[in-house]
This record gives C-alpha cells, structure tokens and sequence, in this order.
C-alpha cells in the first residue's frame, strides 16, 4: 500500500509540474515595459498625427493619402523627413523606456505643470508625452499620460522638438543658367537710374556696348551656385513686405533665359533689407514667401551696380 501511495503522489506532482510548464507567460504591459504601445500594435512610423510644443513654438502635422501636412497651412512646402525623423527616435525611445527606480516626485521633476509636450496618435490612440526639467547629465524628466512613471528623454531627441516649421521648408531652387540658355541679366539699386545690363550677343556678353567676358563669368558662377538659406515667412501678411525692405528693396535682380520648350522667360529675386546677421530678405518672382540668402551669394549681382 505504501508503494501505492508513492507512485500516487509522483503522478499527482508529475501532472502539477507539465501544467506549470504549459502555463502561457504574461504579455508585459505598457506600464511594466515602459513601451508606447497601441491595442493595433502599430508602429509609431505609422502614425496620423504629431504635434510638439518645446515651451515657445507649436508644429502640428497630419498625414492624409497624400503624405505629411503642416496643419496650420496645408500648402506649406513641408520637407516630410524631418517629421519622419522625430517619429523614428520616438520609436527608438520607446522602444528602450523604463520608469526612474527609485521614482522622482513630479514636483522635483518639473512635472507638476511642464509647458512641453508632444503627443502622436497612432491608429485610434493617442499619447502624450511631458517633459520637465533637465537633469545635470542633459535628459531631460519625461511623464507619459495614464502612466504613472517617471522616465528620462534624451537631449538630442528634446532638440528635435526645437525646429520651427519655417526650418523644415522644402526650398526653392532656380533652373539651369549657363552660357547657353542666357540672354541678358539685369540688376537695379535702389537708387534713381541706378541701373547694369548685360546682354548676350553673337560675339559675346556686352555691357554698355563693352565686351564684359569676366564679368559674365563671375554672374554665371554665381547663379549656378545660388541657393536659398531658409524659409523666413511662407504666405505672409501684406505687412511683411515693407517690414522685410521689400517694397523698396536693396536690388532687383532678372536674369532672363530661353527655357526648355524655347520660350523666353525669366528669374527674378528681389532684395529686400540686409539684416544684421548678414542675411537679405528675397522673394523669387511673384511667389510673395520671404526667403533668407546670405551676402556674399547677393554680393557678385551687386558688384554690377
């Protein structure tokens, strides 16, 4: 009987041990794995929507069928990586979040009434993050809504919420300029009758019915490397143009070409006041967006003067 009863008690503890060793582990929670997660289990690339504000400015972007949008003017030019950029760090932060051990009081943290904040809608979710105030080794105190850990953001991911959408402008940039395509470029000063043109002929770049080939040289350069530095104001007010130097601007600049089809047309960039960073107000034709370029790519058209 006694032997019984052993081989009783072995298969009852045999039986107990293959039910724990079949028992399902427990998915971790968002709270427990500090992980920014979705009952869709998306990706955070996959998100609709960002909106950051770092204390001074807000950015809200949506995204359609079409790609990303600035919110506030949807026929801004937006530059889509950058939004692209700051949801793959967020992802990437998440994906390494694990509450403070021990905890910080919210009020030692900057977190009781924080004025920064970025929140990301992924499928029906949203969340939002806030952040408090740096500590002595650059992160920064972080909360994430509906939990209740203190978590720490990375300086370099807090800088990315300190662009400004003019920054994430997709810039202009002017057609081909050579030698072949150009006939005549024109710049007029501010002053009365102050006037320079060169014109293009069969025997060469004239200027005042003077042969002028290192002048054409140097204009020639000087357009192939033009570029625009930033986005100062897109769809401005009308106030903006007299407030730039632009109704009485610095120089205009025409540099007209024949096009691809073989019609003749122009470039126009008109200077408005040289601010004292060194940086000119411009506009390019008739699009009224202000635009910043440095003096020295301004300096060779004004030379011609």
């Amino acid at each position: 009987m006694k032997r019984i009863l052993l081989l009783i008690a072995a298969l009852v503890l045999a039986l107990a041990l293959a039910a724990c060793g079949s028992k399902e582990p427990e998915e971790p929670t968002a709270e427990d794995s500090g992980m920014l997660t979705n009952s869709a289990q998306q990706s955070v690339a996959e998100a609709s929507y960002l909106e950051y504000d770092n204390g001074q400015i807000t950015c809200r972007f949506r995204r359609d069928e079409d790609g990303w949008k600035w919110v506030d003017n949807e026929s801004f030019p937006l530059d889509v990586s950058y939004v692209e950029q700051t949801l793959t760090e967020l992802e990437t932060m998440s994906a390494a979040l694990t509450p403070l051990e021990p905890t910080v009081e919210a009020a030692d943290a900057g977190l009781e009434d924080p004025d920064r904040y970025l929140t990301v809608t992924v499928g029906e979710e949203t969340t939002t993050l806030r952040f408090g105030t740096q500590r002595d080794d650059g992160q920064w105190y972080m909360s994430v809504d509906g939990q209740e850990g203190v978590y720490l953001a990375s300086d370099e991911f807090m800088a990315l919420m300190d662009r400004s959408v003019y920054s994430m402008a997709v810039l202009p940039t002017l057609p081909e300029l050579t030698d072949d395509n150009l006939t005549s470029v024109t710049v007029r000063g501010s002053g009365e009758g102050q006037i320079a043109r060169m014109t293009r002929t069969d025997e060469g770049w004239i200027s005042e019915n003077r042969p002028v080939p290192e002048k054409a040289a140097e204009i020639e350069a000087a357009l192939a490397a033009f570029t625009f530095d930033s986005c100062f104001n897109f769809d401005p007010s009308p106030d903006a143009a007299p407030l730039c130097g632009l109704d009485a601007p610095t120089a205009v600049i025409t540099a007209a070409y024949v096009n691809s089809v073989g019609t003749e047309t122009a470039v126009i960039l008109t200077l408005g006041m040289l601010r004292e960073d060194g940086f000119y107000y411009v506009t390019l034709n008739d699009d009224t967006t202000v635009y910043l370029v440095s003096q020295d790519k301004a300096a060779p058209f004004l030379a011609l003067l």
